[in-house]
């Protein structure tokens, strides 16, 4: 009895680490790893300071962005709320890469001078994929 509780207790705590490094994940593009739904999509936030901008790239599932497999999606904007005072919005349109299918897109891009800056992105990601509302929180180490 003991040891199938042993068991028991590894499996359950295993699972909670297992979920703790997927929220800690770095991107392909060594960005920011946001998680939509039930590991849905997987949307990376890559900041270029120089320029002052941000790109996201969306991956599907977890296996699809250990794969570098981006899912093209049906979105007219993201959002990317920070924490800043006063709090800052980015709107982040589509900005399909070559191959993305006619009205869907791999990678959405915003510019603001809050990415010029040192500061650590926290906050929120959030967008409508065809009819279904995502959000996901965004926090950089």
């Amino acid at each position: 009895m003991r040891t199938m509780f042993g068991l028991a207790m590894v499996g359950l705590l295993g699972g909670f680490s297992a979920q703790a490094a997927r929220a800690d994940h770095e991107g392909p593009h060594k960005g920011i790893v946001v998680e939509w739904g039930d590991e849905e999509l997987h949307p990376e936030i890559v900041v270029d300071k120089a320029a002052g901008t941000v790109t996201v790239y969306v991956y599907g599932n977890h296996d699809d962005l250990h794969k570098k497999k981006l899912k093209a999606i049906d979105s007219k904007a993201l959002t990317l709320v920070l924490k800043t005072t006063p709090a800052t919005a980015i709107k982040l349109t589509p900005a399909p890469e070559k191959g993305d299918p006619a009205g869907l897109s791999t990678r959405f891009t915003g510019k603001h001078d809050v990415f010029t800056t040192d500061a650590k992105l926290e906050g929120t990601l959030s967008g409508k994929v065809g009819t279904k509302p995502y959000s996901g929180d965004v926090k950089q180490k």
